[in-house]
């Protein structure tokens, strides 16, 4: 199945929110303008999988300072003068594309996204049982933290 992996625009968040609702629960949910404004301010950082069928999978990360997170559902302000962590906010894959690499695919374009960047360091947190993913890419339990309403969580860190 041809696949075309490029930046997010404005015109795909309807695509985006459709594909959060189905991958995440309700209690990670983003809003269209907090994902909005990550396109906004750091394109390189927002990227989507596309197919026959439209948007099937997506990434988003982020300068921030290390230990910091995204408020869900909060548009970020600006980028801090003190970003020094490349922070993965969310990968996220359609139910009719798991199982095909598309996961793995996404992150290691984000990752290398921060490395190009400049940034030695990544952080995450870590949802739904996804911490054996992550740890695939040399990500390392740093706390366990509530998220996102409650929703009981593992932060992680890398080093780039």
């Amino acid at each position: 199945m041809p696949r075309d992996i490029r930046a997010l625009a404005p015109a795909d968040i309807d695509a985006v929110a459709a594909l959060e609702r189905e991958a995440f629960a309700v209690e990670l949910h983003d809003s269209a303008e907090a994902l909005l404004r990550l396109i906004e301010l750091f394109p390189d950082g927002a990227l989507g999988c596309f197919d026959e069928e439209g948007l099937c999978g997506f990434a988003f990360g982020v300068p921030l300072p290390s230990g910091a997170t995204l408020d869900l559902g909060t548009p970020l302000l600006s980028i801090a003068a003190a970003a020094d962590t490349f922070y993965v906010h969310d990968v996220a894959v359609s139910a009719r594309c798991r199982g095909e690499g598309l996961g793995r695919l996404l992150a290691e374009r984000l990752l290398a996204v921060g490395r190009a960047r400049g940034f030695r360091r990544a952080e995450l947190v870590s949802v739904q049982g996804s911490a054996r993913f992550w740890e695939r890419f040399g990500f390392r339990e740093a706390a366990r933290i509530s998220y996102g309403q409650g929703v009981p969580s593992i932060r992680m860190a890398a080093e780039l």
